[in-house]
This record gives C-alpha cells, structure tokens and sequence, in this order.
C-alpha cells in the first residue's frame, strides 16, 4: 500500500511542480530561475510541516506520511534542476546570479523547514 501513495504523491508534485513553475515562468523574462526556487522553498516548507505533524502525533499514517514526503514533496523538489541551472549561470559567467539564486535556495529552504516545523509545532 506505501507504494501506491508514493506513486500517487509523485504524480501530483510532478503535476504540480510543472504547473508552479510554468506559471511562474510565463511571467517572468529575467532569465533567473525564480520558478524552480519557488519550488524548492514551497516543497521544503512543506516537507518540514509535514514531517512535524507526521512525527508529533498519530495524525498521518506512515503510508500517507511517505506518499506526501517522498512521493509529493520529492517529485515536487527540484535539486537536480537547481544544480544544472546553477552550473549553466556559472558557465555563462553570470556569477553575481549563481551566487544569489544557490544561496537563496540553500538558505531560503532551510528557513523555509524551520517555518514549517514551527507550524507544525503550533497546531500539535
């Protein structure tokens, strides 16, 4: 049964994944890649808040837990898709936007956890 949520969850952060982020490309032409660093921020106060609420109480079941955590939040996330994007902005020698778009990632996903531990925090 764990296999049918992680699949299920795949399926809808893939979905959702490409919906956040042509949204947000089609109305952005600054050649920053905002959308994947949206993504990655959004699925990582996700991942945070869920794994608080799933590890604080009995709310969530370990299957569900996994279909939303590695199921939603891994097809959702989009590490690979920052490295190439990143790399790409190095190479082209735009350095000021490689160093701004790793760091907000990094950063902004890891405050990004701690809000969504927070949250979880308040509603257990």
């Amino acid at each position: 049964m764990t296999i049918l949520y992680i699949v299920l969850g795949g399926v809808a952060g893939t979905l959702s994944r490409y919906g956040l982020e042509g949204w947000i490309h089609g109305r952005m032409a600054s050649g920053f890649p905002l959308g994947t660093l949206t993504v990655n921020i959004v699925g990582s106060l996700l991942l945070g808040f869920i794994l608080r609420i799933a590890t604080g109480a009995v709310v969530i079941s370990p299957d569900l837990r996994a279909g939303l955590t590695i199921g939603f939040c891994g097809a959702f996330t989009t590490m690979s898709t920052f490295s190439y994007e990143s790399v790409t902005l190095l190479h082209d020698g735009d350095y000021l936007r490689a160093v701004l778009y790793m760091g907000a990632t990094i950063g902004g996903c890891v405050v990004a956890v701690v809000f969504g531990t927070a949250l979880g925090d308040k509603l257990l």
